[in-house]
């Protein structure tokens, strides 16, 4: 500002601001824009991370993929973007979305690539997909809270230079790299809905990233908490990342409960199957330790999250050689048990109990004392009679082993 006196005009300038270590907020923003530059190293790093990450995902080696979230530089853009929407500079912010943009493109189509190449040697096949794969295509809430605590942790390294030594240990926390490859090796392969799981996994990182570190940062100083009430040009693009995390908030927690159901659902089948063993295998008022009945198998046709509502069925098959055996009052039994036991955990859910008889006839050989041959006076037959009565029987055996063996006697005598 300008003081007018008789000794001239005076231009007096306010002190500039500071953090709370005193580190001057414009060396800070000289620091933040050389993160955003796109060049050299960054891309040279960004294709080192993705051909790491996604050769590590296709052997299924957890230890590579660790190696290709600490080479990777994408978090350098993303931590410029935080201190740019709180200090209110839009270039900043557009230098670091492209540089980012540009490493998240590349890598992407690097992997749809190496993906292509990958089906066609038998490497990427959708049913035996690897766990370092699999386990980064259904994403939750969990997901989204350890972006957001890696997010303020990772901030909070750049203004606390003393905690530079634990970067690396935020990178491994919240990976970025990953999480594009399996997006670009599921879209090679053909699998959209994993491909979405993915994308929503690094997009749960990316947004946690950033709201994290923006609250930490406008938490910790004073200047910058002062600049996110008061400057327009700061709430705007905070707004925007916020209203972009509740959007993917709601998938992910439809995912998290359809999980949660999924174990419960887990849990519950284990019980079941215990339940019906026992019954089949103690002495009890049901099934019993009838030995005519032996279990075969158990099959379960249960609802998914999104149809819960359906009761699931229990289908018992059993093998029998009474065909009364179990009748429908043990049935009843066993499925009003099930209910009582394991159905009031689930919502209310009711089980249907469905038992499949397989009736099993025993055939076996009867005792015959037959003559000793060489004993005198012992009846012997010819051996054209003997080839008649063995080609006789063979032929019967096939349609009726019990009445050829009885025929076959007959003739014999």
């Amino acid at each position: 500002m300008e003081v007018a006196g008789e000794a001239g005009v005076f231009r007096i300038f306010a002190p500039k601001p500071r953090l709370k270590e005193g580190q001057p907020l414009d060396q800070l923003h000289r620091s933040y824009d050389k993160d955003a530059e796109l060049n050299e190293p960054y891309v040279v790093l960004s294709i080192g991370a993705g051909l790491i990450a996604t050769f590590g995902l296709l052997s299924d080696n957890t230890a590579v993929v660790i190696g290709a979230m600490v080479v990777a530089p994408w978090i350098l853009p993303l931590r410029t973007g935080v201190f740019a929407i709180l200090v209110g500079d839009w270039g900043l912010l557009l230098r670091a979305s492209r540089t980012l943009s540009i490493g998240v493109a590349s890598t992407t189509m690097l992997a749809i690539a190496l993906g292509l190449w990958a089906g066609t040697r038998g490497l990427l096949v959708a049913e035996t997909m690897p766990a370092e794969i699999s386990g980064r295509v259904n994403p939750n809430l969990i997901d989204l809270a350890i972006a957001l605590i890696a997010g303020a942790m990772a901030t909070y390294a750049k203004v606390k230079p003393s905690t530079v030594s634990s970067m690396a240990g935020t990178a491994i926390a919240v990976a970025l790299v990953p999480p594009i490859c399996v997006m670009g090796l599921m879209i090679a392969s053909g699998e959209w809905e994993n491909a979405e799981g993915a994308g929503l996994l690094f997009a749960a990182n990316l947004l946690g990233i950033l709201i994290g570190g923006v609250t930490v940062l406008a938490i910790r100083e004073p200047y910058l908490r002062g600049q996110l009430l008061t400057s327009r040009r700061t709430k705007i693009p905070f707004i925007g990342s916020l209203v972009l995390m509740v959007v993917i908030t709601v998938p992910l927690r439809n995912r998290f409960v359809a999980q949660l159901y999924d174990k419960r659902t887990e849990f519950a089948q284990q019980k079941i199957e215990e339940t019906i063993r026992d019954y089949l295998q103690s002495k009890t008022l049901t099934f019993g330790a009838n030995e005519s009945l032996a279990l075969n198998s158990i099959a379960f046709d249960w609802p998914n999250f999104w149809e819960k509502r359906r009761s699931p069925t229990v289908e018992v098959v059993v093998r029998v050689t009474n065909p009364n055996l179990p009748s429908y009052k043990q049935v009843q039994i066993i499925q009003d048990t099930i209910n009582e036991r394991i159905g009031s955990r689930l919502e209310g859910l009711k089980f249907q109990v469905q038992v499949q008889r397989i009736n099993v006839s025993v055939v076996e050989g009867r005792e015959v004392n037959q003559p000793d041959a060489s004993a005198p006076g012992s009846p012997l037959l010819s051996p054209q009679q003997t080839k008649q009565v063995l080609e006789q029987g063979a032929l019967e055996l096939d349609s009726d082993p019990e009445q050829a063996t009885n025929r076959s006697r007959s003739e014999t005598r």
